[in-house]
């Protein structure tokens, strides 16, 4: 209890701090909003002052808009991307093209790019024979290409007799994760994009010092931008004096910081080999719906898989562990490791995604399962921000004859995130996709459910963040009793949502709407 106090007061004596750093964190806006500023002033300094070099002005804006243009259509990206940044350079060339550069030049990402590729193929090549492309698995006839897919071109492997559980919501959640802790006896690997001090992680902080005292190794691996209190240098040198090791990915520099995208938005947990947790929840009250918090219940869910399966995940963090380090040290050994074989039917594939693989593979994973639906699509998402490619497949399912049902918020957790989301829907319910509003308070779950065959659980949200900027994660269960727990959980939640009517969406407020058509271009830079 000594030491939930300890962490619990921590944080108080932080929270100024927290202000502090995020005012510096967002201080990239502020120099955005330099720029407009300075072009309106060159604006203005031309008309009432240099009158007679306005048409040079002019002249030079049009040249530098056009040169833009002809960079962004012939690079290599979705459409979506490129008609966001063109849109805004017709009328502010200046801002737009510094806000592309600081956006896209990132000082480390030639760097870290080779890095990873280095340490997929290291850790690769560390797998024993029956955990990698030499294992030999049945593969289902209806996914079988997927399952290609995913083990040859991605080496993401299909693992069978894995003992596998189900969470339908944090308070399941955490107790499970607390005991786990408790009883690990090697090591601690948590990996995740939020993690607040607050009660919850007071309970944890106190399990994880009790470990280490016992001799557990402890490595935490947070996010520099979800994270801002518990990856700040104090709290950091905090945790290393406990014994705990731990690192901040990719750390926020005020001002100069050019990592506001590529997060590490992963929630990872690998206990001693024996068991490991991934999904959509975070470390926080908010999360395990304890104490007061923004909404009055927090929709979320996880899994927790035991057996071979653990080789893909144990990959994943390492990989983003050691992505600044030159060396691995004796980590590698840990992917020799042999785990249990549990009587578990059908198969668990683990996977994750970045933005330097250029290969969109959860994007793929999502539009599969939509195009080889044929009786029904069950889909949870907290935003919904997609591209015109995943919005026609949906539409088309729908078109052909398959059940598609979504379950969205009623509430916003980000305001324009929300107004754009809710632009899709008109069309969606007019297609005959089911469209039902979360009335108990807030779902940030990512589950894909078709057939009573497949499902996908993560941390994969249907945004062009998570789909094509961040690090996430996520498993793919075939014929696999997760499968039938996500059903039945999806079909509970039900109880708890409104379902859309066509003519719902004209009843939602005009500024909603208003703001929803007016930034929807921008969605691809939200």
């Amino acid at each position: 209890m000594k030491k939930a106090e300890e962490t619990k007061e921590f944080s108080f004596r932080n929270k100024r701090r927290f202000k502090l750093f995020y005012r510096s964190v967002y201080s990239r806006l502020i120099i955005n909003f330099f720029f407009i500023a300075l072009q309106i002033s060159l604006l203005i300094l031309f008309v009432i002052r240099l009158q007679k070099y306005l048409e040079v002005y002019f002249g030079t804006s049009l040249v530098l808009s056009a040169s833009f243009m002809i960079f962004l259509v012939n690079k290599k990206g979705k459409n979506e991307f490129k008609l966001a940044w063109i849109v805004p350079m017709l009328v502010l060339p200046l801002v737009s093209i510094a806000a592309y550069l600081m956006y896209h030049t990132n000082r480390g990402s030639k760097r870290q790019s080779k890095r990873l590729t280095e340490l997929r193929s290291e850790t690769e090549a560390c797998l024993p024979p029956s955990a990698s492309r030499e294992k030999e698995t049945p593969l289902p006839s209806n996914y079988s290409d997927l399952v290609y897919y995913l083990s040859k071109k991605n080496s993401f492997y299909p693992y069978q007799n894995c003992g596998v559980k189900y969470f339908s919501c944090g308070e399941d959640y955490f107790p499970d994760l607390l005991n786990s802790i408790r009883a690990a006896q090697k090591y601690i690997f948590l990996e995740f994009f939020i993690i607040e001090l607050d009660e919850s992680w007071g309970q944890i902080m106190a399990a994880l010092e009790d470990r280490v005292q016992h001799g557990v190794e402890v490595r935490i691996l947070c996010d520099g931008l979800g994270s801002p209190v518990f990856s700040s240098a104090r709290y950091q040198k905090f945790l290393h004096s406990k014994g705990i090791q731990s690192k901040v990915f990719a750390k926020i520099v005020p001002v100069f910081s050019t990592y506001l995208n590529n997060r590490d938005h992963r929630k990872i947990v690998i206990i001693d080999g024996n068991c490991a947790y991934c999904g959509g929840l975070n470390l926080a009250n908010e999360y395990f719906n304890r104490g007061k918090n923004r909404f009055s219940y927090w929709k979320d869910n996880a899994v927790r898989l035991q057996g071979e399966a653990l080789h893909t995940l144990l990959q994943l963090f390492l990989q983003n562990w050691n992505i600044n380090s030159k060396s691995h040290g004796e980590d590698y050994r840990l992917l020799q490791s042999s785990y249990q074989k549990y009587e578990a039917s059908g198969l668990t594939i683990p996977y994750g995604d970045d933005f330097y693989n250029n290969k969109d593979i959860a994007e793929n994973i999502y539009l599969y399962i939509i195009n080889n639906a044929k009786k029904y699509l069950n889909i949870t998402t907290p935003y919904l921000l997609i591209d015109n490619q995943m919005q026609e497949a949906l539409l088309f399912a729908a078109e052909r004859g398959v059940e598609v049902s979504i379950i969205l918020p009623s509430v916003p957790d980000h305001f324009l995130t929300f107004c754009v989301g809710k632009t899709f829907l008109e069309s969606f319910v007019n297609s005959g996709i089911k469209v039902y509003l979360y009335q108990k308070g807030f779902i940030h779950a990512k589950t894909f459910i078709s057939d009573n065959q497949i499902a996908t659980i993560g941390s994969v949200n249907l945004d062009y963040r998570s789909l094509f900027h961040h690090f996430e994660n996520g498993v793919v269960f075939i014929d696999s009793p997760i499968v039938f727990d996500a059903k039945n959980d999806f079909d509970t939640t039900l109880a708890d949502c409104q379902l859309m009517q066509k003519d719902d969406y004209k009843k939602i407020p005009w500024f909603i709407r208003f703001c929803g058509r007016l930034f929807r271009i921008f969605a691809p830079l939200m």
